[in-house]
C-alpha cells in the first residue's frame, strides 16, 4: 500500500503538527511505501533545524516539497500554490492509495476535493491537530475552519477525519458520519526517556520548566512571565529555578527578566531534540500556560521524564490530566492563579518529598502506558487496513 503523508507547512516550523508528521512517517516506513510531502510555508520562525529533520528522517527515501508563492501585506501572510506545485501535488496523490494531511489551508483543501473527483481510488484522511475555534468569534481563523468543515461535509464518501481529541470528535460528528470520524491517540517517541531510571536525588532547588513557542496570544507566556516576576519580587528566598526553552516574539521580554533575576531564571533558546530530553530530565515541574490546545504534546514528553504539571485548562490538557495526581490545574490563566499554584507545588515539595517522588513515578508510568508511538502506529495500521477494505 502506498501512503502519502502531507504537511501543509514546512517541517522546519517545528510545531506539534510537524513533529506528528515526522514521527508518523518514520513509524510507518517499515509497513508501507511512505512518501512525506511538505511545503515551503513557514509558520513564524524556524523551530526545527534541518539537521534535526534529516536525523529523524534518515531512513525515509521519498521526501518531497511543493512550493507556494508567499506574500506579506499589512502584516498578513497570503500563500498561493504555483501551477507547477498544483500539478506536482496531483501526481503525488495519484501515485498513492491513502493520503493523510491536515485540515488547515483552505486553498489546498479545495484542491484535495477536486483531486478526489479526478482520482477515484484515492482516499483521504484529514487530521485535526489545532483548536477548532478562536476566542474571537468572527476571526479569520474561525471562518477558515468552519468553511473547510462545511465543504468537506459535501464529500463524505472519499474523506475520513482523524482527531487526537475526543472533544473535537464529538464536534465533527455534527457534520460527518460518525464512523468516518476517528479518534486515535497521538503517540510520541519516548525512547529517549528509557534510561531515566536512576534513584531520585533531591536537589536544593525545585526546578520549573517551560518549553514551547514564546507568545502570549496562544501560549499565554506573557501572563506566565508576569506571574514569575511577581513571585520573585515577593519572595527571593524561595529555593526555585526556572528554565525556558523555545523561540518566539516574547524572547526579548524573557531575556530582560533573566537579566533581572539571573540567579532564578535561565533562557536556553532553541534546543535540539537530544538536548531537549536532557532538559526535561533535570527539571521537576512543567509550566503549561496555553490558552487553546487540542493536544498537549509537551505535557506527554514532560510526564515521560517524570515531571509534575502545572497546567491551564485546555481541551488537550484536560483530556490528558483530568483526575491525575500529577496534574495541577490553574483555575484561570492569570498571574495570581499561576503564583498560587507554584506556591502550592513548592510547599508540597518541601513538606512531603516522598509523595512528590511517588507522583513523579506515576507520571512516567502513565505516559509510557498510554502515549507511546508504538500504540499510535498499531492503531493507524488497523485504520488503513479498514479503509483499504472499505470496512468504514
Amino acid at each position: 500500500m502506498n501512503i502519502l503523508i502531507f504537511s501543509k507547512s514546512a517541517l522546519e516550523s517545528g510545531r506539534g503538527g510537524e513533529y506528528f508528521y515526522i514521527e508518523l512517517a518514520t513509524g510507518l516506513q517499515n509497513l508501507y511505501n511512505i512518501t512525506l510531502l511538505n511545503t515551503n510555508i513557514l509558520i513564524s520562525k524556524k523551530s526545527l533545524l534541518k539537521e534535526d529533520i534529516k536525523k529523524k528522517l534518515r531512513r525515509i527515501k521519498r521526501i518531497c516539497r511543493i512550493k507556494f508563492a508567499i506574500l506579506n501585506i499589512f502584516n498578513k501572510t497570503f500563500t498561493f500554490p504555483y501551477p507547477g506545485a498544483v500539478l506536482k501535488l496531483y501526481r503525488k496523490i495519484k501515485e498513492n492509495d491513502i493520503i493523510y494531511t491536515s485540515s488547515d489551508n483552505i486553498k489546498v483543501n479545495l484542491l484535495l476535493m477536486l483531486f478526489s473527483l479526478l482520482i477515484p481510488r484515492a482516499k483521504f484522511i484529514i487530521g485535526y491537530h489545532k483548536p477548532l475555534y478562536s476566542e474571537k468569534k468572527f476571526s479569520i481563523y474561525n471562518i477558515r475552519y468552519r468553511t473547510s468543515i462545511l465543504f468537506f461535509s459535501l464529500f463524505k464518501k472519499k474523506f475520513y477525519h482523524h482527531t487526537v481529541s475526543k472533544h473535537t470528535k464529538n464536534y465533527l460528528e455534527n457534520f460527518y458520519t460518525p464512523n468516518k470520524v476517528i479518534f486515535l491517540i497521538e503517540g510520541l517517541e519516548l525512547n529517549r526517556y528509557f534510561d531515566y531510571e536512576a534513584e531520585y536525588n533531591r536537589s536544593d532547588l525545585l526546578k520549573f520548566l517551560y518549553i514551547g513557542y514564546l507568545d502570549d496570544i496562544h501560549k499565554g507566556v506573557g501572563v506566565l512571565l508576569t506571574s514569575i516576576e511577581e513571585l520573585l519580587k515577593d519572595n527571593e528566598n524561595l529555593n526555585v529555578f526556572f528554565e525556558f526553552a523555545g523561540v518566539g516574539p516574547l524572547e526579548s521580554n524573557l531575556i530582560k527578566l533573566e537579566e533581572k533575576f539571573p540567579q532564578f531564571i535561565k533562557y536556553l533558546g532553541y534546543l535540539s531534540s537530544d538536548k531537549l530530553s536532557e532538559c526535561y530530565k533535570r527539571n521537576d515541574v512543567l509550566l503549561f500556560s496555553s490558552r487553546m490546545e487540542p493536544f498537549g504534546r509537551v505535557i506527554i514528553e514532560a510526564l515521560a521524564a517524570k515531571l509534575l504539571i502545572i497546567s491551564s485548562k485546555t481541551i488537550g490538557s484536560n483530556e490528558i490530566l483530568k483526575g491525575k495526581k500529577f496534574g495541577f490545574f490553574i483555575p484561570e490563566l492569570s498571574s495570581k492563579a499561576i503564583r498560587e499554584k507554584i506556591y502550592e507545588i513548592y510547599n508540597f515539595w518541601v513538606t512531603n518529598p516522598k509523595k512528590f517522588e511517588e507522583f513523579k513515578n506515576l507520571a512516567k508510568k502513565y505516559a509510557f502506558e498510554k502515549y507511546s508511538i508504538s500504540k499510535e502506529i498499531e492503531q493507524f495500521k488497523e485504520l488503513f487496513c479498514k479503509i483499504s477494505k472499505n470496512k468504514i
